[in-house]
This record gives C-alpha cells, structure tokens and sequence, in this order.
C-alpha cells in the first residue's frame, strides 16, 4: 500500500479525532482529489471541445474549473478528521492548523464559496427515471451492460459522454474507486446540469457530505476535497494558510489552459497535473493494472478515434447537448406548473 498522503500523531494532543474515525492513516486519492487530469488537452481535435467548454462554463464552473491559488492537504484531511455534524443547526464543524482554529460548513457557505446563483424557487431533483431517459436520448448502450442493466455505466456511453462524466464526478464526487458506475446522487447532478435545472447545489452537496459523516464507520478516504478546500479558503483563509507543511501549488484551471496550443511547445494537462503535485504532499494514483483505478483516459481516445473512422458525429453543438430545445421548453414548462 502506498504511504498516506498525511499522516496524524496518535500523540498529538492538538488534533482530537472524532468518535467515528477510521484508523490512521487517512488518504486523499487521485479518484476524488482538486487534480483532475480527465480535462484534457490530448483528446483536442478529436471532438471533445465543446464537452470541456461546457465544463467551465456551466453553473458549477467554479467547483469544476477552479480551485484555491494553493491547496493544503494536511488541512483539508484535519478538518475531515476532527469534524462534527451539529443536527440541530445542521452545522459541519472542524479545526485545522493543528487544532488552533476552528472552522465550520453550512450549505449557505458552500453555495457562497462556489458563487451559486440562488433561485426563488429552486429546482425539484430530476428522480432516477428522468436521468434513465435522458441518459437514452444520449446514446447509452444498453446492450454492453450485460448482467448489470440496472446500473448506470459509463462504459455504456458515447466517448463525449463518457468524458463529461467522468470529468464531473471527480470534480464534485467523493469516490475513491472506480469511476464507472455513476450513483444515484452523480446522475442527479449531471442530469440537472444538462436540463438546466435551478437547483440548490451547495444544498446538495452538504447534504452528501452530511450523510457520509453520520455512517457509523467513516471512510478513510477524505469526501469532497475541493469543495472543502474552496470553504476554507474562501471564509478562513488565514488559518488555511497558516499551515505546517507545504502546500501544493495548483493554478486555476482556466478556459485559457484548455485553449493553449499542444504543438506550440505545450506539454499535455496531465503532465502539468504531475508537475503541481509536489512532495511531501503526492496524491495517490491507483493500480492501473486493476479494474478499480485503471485510468480510462486511453480508452475513451480509442473509442473516439473508432467512431470518427466509422464516420460518427462525436460532438453535439451543446447549445441543446443532444436535446431538442423543445424538450428544454416543455421541462421548463413543467416545473413552473409544479
């Protein structure tokens, strides 16, 4: 097993764990981490243009497209460790800096820290059957599911598909295991996305985070590290950066990295991921040579290549993202009806 990103003193009488902590060590993983190598500039002039600009131009563009100037892992993983859920108020509370400040989440703070726009009313949440139909529309290919029809897969989708949910779930997701199966909670995100759904996601998210932190065994895994990071940055920024360690520097993922030119001397993103990365603080990459982390950047640019050798049509002008506008209208129709 590769050694933990950070580690805690058992000795330490700064830091005191929560009741439902897992044995040391706690990871943060390459599955669910800010570094997000999937957005990238090898797939260019194969078709996925307009997936990644509609990734950092959607409504969660800045949990997608942007992280903190520097991200702290030893932070992030402290305020993870030591957090509680306050029920009454639902308030996620924490320290960091080694127990010096402490810190807490609400859903209003995260919808801040993410600049989400608030509506009157918000969105319902598409149910399981809406994302089901609308993940047809777009190609799934139910056929190669075999045994598991009842899953989602990303196996079963278009390589654009394929791509832009694979993209997402490691920006707002807290996997730390193959990304394949898309669960109930990333269907609804993606689906609310592409149907252009007025919902509370700050809400949503804490209300995930929330759940993972009531189970009676936590993960030893830290869930939502971005999002995480971007609160603590946002509203505790003196205490994020009053840190024991080095950080990683991370510079935002901007529209004008994806537009650099790969031939003009530009190495590929998932180069300049590895090179942002610095030690102490290395992000996990898992096995490659199991089913759980074998990357599938390799294997969409093969499935993308064979469809435009068949003649295929890989990239939908995401004006309506393979939707008829009518249906836009009439979903929009239907929400205000209810």
């Amino acid at each position: 097993m590769a050694a933990s990103l950070f580690t805690f003193s058992s000795t330490s009488r700064r830091v005191v764990p929560a009741p439902n902590s897992p044995p040391l060590p706690i990871y943060i993983k390459s599955t669910n981490v800010v570094f997000n190598p999937d957005i990238p500039d090898v797939h260019r002039g194969l078709g996925l243009d307009d997936f990644v600009n509609f990734l950092v131009s959607c409504r969660l563009r800045y949990a997608i497209s942007e992280v903190p100037s520097e991200f702290f892992p030893e932070q992030v993983c402290e305020f993870y460790y030591t957090v509680m859920v306050n029920n009454e108020n639902n308030v996620i509370s924490g320290t960091i800096g080694h127990g010096r400040r402490s810190v807490f989440i609400t859903a209003d703070l995260l919808s801040v820290a993410l600049r989400l726009p608030i509506f009157e009313p918000f969105s319902k949440l598409p149910t399981i059957e809406r994302c089901r139909r609308l993940f047809d529309q777009l190609g799934y290919d139910h056929s190669k599911a075999v045994a598991r029809s009842a899953l989602i897969l990303r196996q079963c989708m278009t390589p654009g598909w394929k791509f832009f949910t694979g993209a997402l779930c490691k920006c707002v997701g807290h996997k730390s295991h193959s990304g394949d199966q898309l669960s109930t909670y990333e269907q609804q995100v993606a689906c609310s996305l592409l149907l252009n759904k007025r919902l509370d996601y700050g809400a949503f998210f804490f209300d995930q985070l929330v759940q993972l932190l009531r189970a009676n065994v936590r993960a030893d895994h830290v869930p939502f590290p971005r999002l995480i990071a971007f609160v603590l940055d946002k509203f505790f920024a003196e205490a994020y950066y009053s840190h024991s360690g080095n950080p990683i520097q991370c510079p935002r993922m901007s529209v004008r990295m994806y537009q650099d030119d790969p031939l003009a001397n530009d190495i590929g993103i998932s180069d300049r991921m590895r090179e942002w990365i610095a030690n102490p603080y290395t992000v996990h990459s898992l096995n490659a040579n199991t089913d759980e982390g074998a990357d599938d950047n390799n294997e969409i640019h093969a499935d993308l290549q064979a469809e435009m050798q068949d003649g295929g049509h890989i990239s939908p002008q995401l004006s309506h993202l393979s939707i008829s506008v009518t249906e836009r209208v009439h979903s929009a129709q239907g929400e205000q009806q209810s």
